[in-house]
């Protein structure tokens, strides 16, 4: 008969790898549209060269949970499997991700104006675009590694990737919130309520896909069921749901009303602290809740 048992393989470093590696996707992507689009370019330059150094950390995360860094290497020097693990193109792409996002951010910066290109010019924006593009698959990344193991139903699941795509992307987006806060007045209140109604439709995306996955999850079988029932704690209906999504919409939402620019610097800077707390305890409450099936002894 079919059993089923909690994973215990991967825990908290392989939960802070794939936050860290969303929102660092994330914030590179934000700063970048952002930068594009000639919007909010002070903190913008901060966080496309924060994206790439917080994916870095995020790998560093990896490389712990591996216990050394020859088996990280070994991840580079198998190339044979390189179409069939996740694991492996993840190395490759998070790898490729932080090298050129950090090769677009950094002649921005006085210490590194001797590279032979700028971020505007053709060919730093041609390095932008295709970090840009890495910065899409590393937010969707981990839900194509979770997704693949076919044990555990709470993963393997196409709801997944969106899930991981629209979180890294809100907590990119409030990443970048929170680097603007030292600069409020450069922003202003037509910015603050910008990014605040861009977030706004982001985090009800999310609930909507968030439920969504629960919807599938509970139309798969018992096992997906026992997952469900791992996701109903206290902790992840209160810290993602209410403190991670639906207190910061309605701080955000009540932000549209307010006129003081201080002050709506001051609430969208809660908001975007309760969206990064809210991402990391969804990530927690996915990786932890994974229930594989097991095969047990038949019943005779």
């Amino acid at each position: 008969m079919n059993q089923a048992e909690s994973q215990k393989t991967w825990g908290w470093l392989i939960v802070l790898y794939i936050f860290l590696a969303g929102m660092g996707g994330g914030t590179f992507l934000c700063s970048f549209a952002l930068l594009f689009l000639g919007k909010y370019t002070d903190a913008a330059r901060a966080g496309v060269l924060i994206g790439p150094l917080l994916v870095l950390l995020g790998s560093l995360m990896l490389i712990f949970d591996l216990g050394s860094p020859v088996r990280a290497y070994r991840l580079f020097t198998t190339p044979a499997t390189l179409l069939s693990s996740w694991m492996i193109r993840g190395a490759w792409i998070l790898t490729a991700f932080i090298i050129l996002g950090l090769a677009y951010a950094l002649p921005a910066f006085s210490t590194f104006q001797w590279l032979p290109w700028s971020p505007a010019s053709g060919f730093g924006q041609g390095i932008g675009i295709a970090a840009a593009l890495l910065a899409i698959i590393v937010m969707v990344y981990p839900g194509l590694l979770l997704g693949v193991i076919k044990s555990i139903p709470l993963w393997n699941t196409s709801a997944l990737p969106p899930l991981f795509f629209l979180s890294s992307l809100d907590a990119g987006l409030a990443t970048f919130v929170l680097l603007s806060l030292p600069i409020t007045s450069a922003i202003g209140m037509d910015g603050f309520h910008l990014l605040g109604a861009i977030d706004i439709v982001l985090i009800i995306l999310l609930l909507v896909v968030l439920g969504a996955y629960v919807e599938i999850l509970r139309q798969t079988g018992t096992t997906a069921a026992s997952s469900i029932h791992l996701l109903r704690t206290p902790l992840f209906i209160g810290g993602v749901i209410i403190a991670g999504l639906l207190l910061p919409l309605g701080i955000l939402i009540f932000n549209i009303f307010i006129a003081d620019v201080q002050l709506i610097g001051a609430l969208a800077g809660i908001a975007g602290v309760l969206i990064l707390s809210g991402g990391l305890l969804l990530r927690l409450g996915v990786v932890k809740s994974g229930v594989r099936i097991a095969m047990g002894p038949a019943r005779t």
